[in-house]
């Protein structure tokens, strides 16, 4: 499975879920769906998924499993700001922690499409 990450309406989001909700209702098992986290407009996305968590998000995928020291050496970044960076992406389950503070992407990808629009037409 795959983390989609994206810019989407309001009516466009409920329309995804009606039409889940259609397929339970008729009595047919949804297929398994991939992880969709939509934000509003750009601005909102880019103030969750900043240069520095995205370059995280990368670096961790890449290295697979590893812990909280391992990673900011990686980035060669201070332990704490990694820990700050985390927070965020653990809460919109972009990465994960296991029982012994190992940290992952639980994604096969992640990918990211933003939409830029007028903001009259939005």
């Amino acid at each position: 499975m795959k983390a989609i990450i994206n810019t989407d309406s309001w009516d466009s989001l409920q329309a995804r879920a009606l039409a889940v909700a259609r397929q339970v209702d008729a009595g047919e098992t949804p297929a398994e769906v991939d992880y969709h986290l939509s934000f509003a407009d750009a601005a909102q996305l880019f103030s969750v998924l900043t240069p520095s968590r995205l370059a995280l998000l990368e670096r961790l995928k890449g290295l697979g499993a590893t812990s909280l020291e391992a990673l900011a050496e990686q980035l060669q970044r201070d332990p704490e700001a990694v820990r700050a960076d985390l927070a965020p992406l653990l809460d919109w389950a972009l990465i994960e922690e296991d029982g012994t503070g190992r940290l992952c992407v639980p994604w096969d990808a992640i990918e990211l499409h933003v939409t830029l629009c007028d903001a009259q037409s939005a």
